[in-house]
């Protein structure tokens, strides 16, 4: 006779199931829905449409960098440089529109800067033979400095109201910054989990001497992996652009950093090669909704760093402990 199956509640096999998706799920989905929990305490209509659109359009230039990012943190490294190539092509983008070319013809010739700025990184990195945080902490002087002496150390203006369509308006509550931002993710996730090239990404971050010894070239896939990453830097700074409507040399300091944050926050690992873009997006988040709501409630410009940077190591270590707990269930 057939043994009948239990049907408690702690055996069985779909609550099982749902119980271990929601476990594997980044820390940072999770940090994020308790902040945002707190902030609906503090401010009125936090949940309001145009708040979460805000939030979500203020998000957009990050997650376009952060994709590019998770390619580098994939491959147990770093891009320190690509706060400095959004600024330098912002810049470069605006000095081609006041000379007079074509508002798409500029941003595409920007782009393509960010993608030679990204293949100079790969280069260097992959021939070269040096870590790539040294790399790019080099390139990165470069970069600010060519976005210093492209605009004279001078914000650049240009009136057109395309930047106004992009920022301002949208589809279904989204700005179209968020939806090109959605379509940079989308893209990245299916060049990470679907593409041979997206393999070979992870497979540097895991095991390097497997992959060399089934044929890969390493140094190919790195500089592809830069190159691209500088196309999604150049990408984001449009969208920063349209949202400040100016290239300020200035615009892209600090983002290197939240996009290595954001990467971390959603469970990308540095060592092993493991975690995507999916849960890149859940820090990228994170991140905007820590700093909006402490703007909203009031906190000073001079603390709000330090929470951040409090909140993020917080969420890394505390990521860090689940992720060698789910390891030991793993192998029990």
């Amino acid at each position: 006779m057939k043994k009948q199956e239990s049907t408690l509640p702690g055996t069985n096999s779909n609550f099982i199931k749902v119980r271990n998706i929601l476990f594997r799920l980044p820390t940072a989905l999770y940090m994020m829905l308790l902040l945002m929990f707190f902030y609906s305490l503090l401010v009125d209509h936090y949940f309001s449409l145009s708040n979460m659109s805000n939030i979500l359009s203020q998000s957009a230039p990050l997650l376009v960098l952060a994709c590019g990012q998770t390619l580098i943190v994939l491959m147990q490294g770093t891009d320190l440089s690509v706060g400095a190539q959004a600024s330098a092509i912002g810049v470069i983008w605006f000095t081609f529109l006041n000379m007079g070319l074509p508002l798409v013809m500029a941003a595409l010739l920007a782009v393509l800067m960010g993608a030679c700025f990204g293949f100079l990184n790969g280069v260097i990195a992959a021939k070269g033979l040096l870590p790539v945080f040294i790399v790019t902490l080099g390139t990165q002087n470069i970069f600010r400095s060519t976005a210093f002496l492209t605009s004279h150390d001078q914000t650049l203006y240009y009136s057109h109201p395309i930047f106004r369509i992009i920022a301002k308006t949208g589809f279904l509550g989204l700005s179209w910054s968020v939806w090109i931002a959605l379509g940079c993710f989308l893209f990245t996730w299916v060049l990470l989990r679907k593409t041979p090239f997206g393999m070979k990404v992870t497979g540097i971050g895991g095991n390097p001497e497997a992959l060399t010894l089934s044929g890969a070239r390493i140094s190919k896939t790195t500089i592809l992996a830069f190159t691209y990453t500088g196309i999604m830097a150049a990408i984001g700074s449009l969208l920063l652009c349209c949202r400040i409507e100016s290239g300020n040399p200035n615009a892209g300091n600090g983002l290197e950093f939240n996009s290595i944050a954001a990467v971390l926050l959603g469970g990308t690992s540095m060592r092993e090669g493991r975690g995507g873009v999916e849960g890149t997006i859940f820090g990228v988040l994170l991140l905007q909704i820590l700093k909006s709501g402490l703007t909203q409630v009031g906190i000073s410009s001079i603390y709000q760093n330090a929470i951040i940077g409090t909140v993020v190591l917080f969420a890394i270590i505390l990521d860090q402990i689940l992720k060698n707990v789910r390891n030991r269930q793993e192998v029990i």
